[in-house]
């Protein structure tokens, strides 16, 4: 049996599979380290550790049964090749408390105005008590805030889970009705506008899937005067020209994101997250799609991924199995 790993490794991942290497001796784990293309080697694989894979690499791969994504987003497949396979896919959920912990930070930066006070301050230009403090200085707390989370997923309980330090009243979003109301949450709609309309921060934690791209279009967001917005799932859920219109004409009182609609490639690696100048306005908060980026969370993917891989080998069951029509 062959595994290739096509993901980018580090020690941490090197040290994991010399442990498999050793407790699965006759299995051929193939790294970077042992060829320069392990996607070359895919149509002899019958496991791959990755999540980028085009529909003509999937077609290929005629051995492939199971592909080990080793972080949580699956919206990178080509799913129709690969439920028409019946191929495997597993995932990990290890970043859930780093992504919430940094949504809220932004939420928090961005209310509170710390990019702009930042900015303004090391230009030497001052505001609040120093300089008679003008109401068009004051910052908003989180505190006793109403706040949607679309999508109680990990993601969005480990939101939930904090945000109630701070006696937020949390309405969680889900498509689907739930029986049980999750830990930490005061009330869940199936009804987005509901959810919407009744929030003054709305999160954005739900997974991007053909059902969810586009979501938050400009219908939804031109009703969305005064509230703030907060994207740490995937950027194409918000459509990206109605996100821009607005916050340009007013209708958001601010917005911080970190996931986005343009990434760097390995040609060109200075680029701009959007095609459209969100960046500028004093009330966005940016971030480069780090929030699952802690050695804590990384070194938990990693773990997981290692017994995702190890539960197949020994059971040809799979552990955090995902749902190939939900993709996720």
């Amino acid at each position: 049996m062959k595994i290739l790993f096509t993901n980018r490794l580090n020690d941490m991942w090197l040290s994991e599979i010399y442990k498999l290497r050793k407790d699965f001796p006759d299995v051929d784990f193939v790294t970077f380290k042992e060829t320069n293309h392990p996607r070359l080697l895919l149509k002899e694989a019958e496991g791959v550790v990755g999540g980028h894979f085009s529909e003509d690499e999937i077609k290929s791969a005629k051995n492939l049964r199971i592909i080990f994504v080793p972080w949580t987003g699956v919206n990178m497949l080509p799913w129709n090749v690969i439920k028409n396979r019946g191929i495997i896919v597993t995932n990990t959920h290890s970043n859930a408390e780093s992504v919430a912990e940094h949504a809220v930070a932004l939420c928090m930066a961005l209310m509170g105005r710390i990019v702009e006070y930042h900015n303004d301050l090391s230009k030497g230009i001052w505001h609040g008590f120093p300089v008679k403090m003008p109401s068009s200085d004051f910052w908003i707390p989180l505190h006793s805030k109403t706040c949607g989370i679309v999508g109680i997923g990990n993601i969005g309980k480990n939101i939930a889970k904090i945000l109630k330090a701070f006696d937020c009243h949390v309405i969680g979003f889900k498509k689907h009705p739930t029986e049980s109301l999750p830990e930490y949450t005061d009330e869940v709609s199936t009804s987005l506008n509901d959810v919407i309309s009744r929030s003054d921060i709305v999160f954005i934690a739900i997974p991007l899937t053909p059902e969810t791209k586009g979501m938050l279009s400009w219908k939804v967001l031109s009703k969305m005067e005064g509230k703030f917005l907060i994207n740490v799932s995937r950027g194409e859920i918000v459509d990206e020209e109605a996100l821009y219109r607005s916050v340009k004409e007013g209708i958001l009182a601010g917005v911080a994101i970190d996931t986005w609609y343009q990434y760097p490639s390995e040609k060109e690696n200075v680029t701009l997250p959007s095609k459209y100048p969100i960046h500028s306005f004093k009330n966005v908060v940016i971030s480069p799609h780090i929030s699952g980026v802690t050695k804590e969370s990384v070194y938990g993917m990693i773990k997981d991924t290692i017994e995702n891989i190890k539960e197949y080998l020994r059971t040809g069951k799979a552990l955090n199995r995902v749902n190939p029509d939900l993709m996720y």
